[in-house]
């Protein structure tokens, strides 16, 4: 029983890993599709697209991935809906909510990157 739940408990330290590495992956997959498909991430000085970040973390019994963008003025940039006035958007293609929509379109693939990763191989 001892060698079983050796076994099982190593085998579980590899899905974990194996879990980050899909994260990982999706991180990337979401930043790229930032950049192909609108709405793009607007760039002015290109500080915003440049602060782009991913952390990775681990709790007693939580692993995660954190992502996003630390300009000071992210959050600010993403919810810019036109509220009466038309905004010009240097880079065509841009606009708001740029992080959200990737998230959106992206939802199916990215939990298949996290799934094919996490399976027991």
């Amino acid at each position: 029983m001892d060698v079983v739940l050796a076994n099982l408990n190593k085998e579980i330290a590899k899905i974990e890993v194996r879990s980050t590495v899909g994260l990982i992956d999706s991180a990337i997959v979401i930043r790229r599709d930032m950049d192909k498909t609108p709405p793009l991430i607007p760039l002015d000085t290109g500080n915003l697209r440049a602060s782009w970040f991913t952390t990775s973390f681990r709790k007693v019994k939580q692993f995660g991935l954190v992502l996003g963008f630390n300009a000071n003025y992210a959050v600010f940039v993403h919810e810019m809906i036109g509220k009466g006035k038309k905004i010009n958007w240097k880079r065509p293609g841009s606009g708001p909510k740029f992080f959200e929509a990737a998230l959106k379109r992206n939802k199916d693939n990215i939990l298949r990157i996290i799934g094919t990763n996490a399976r027991i191989k």
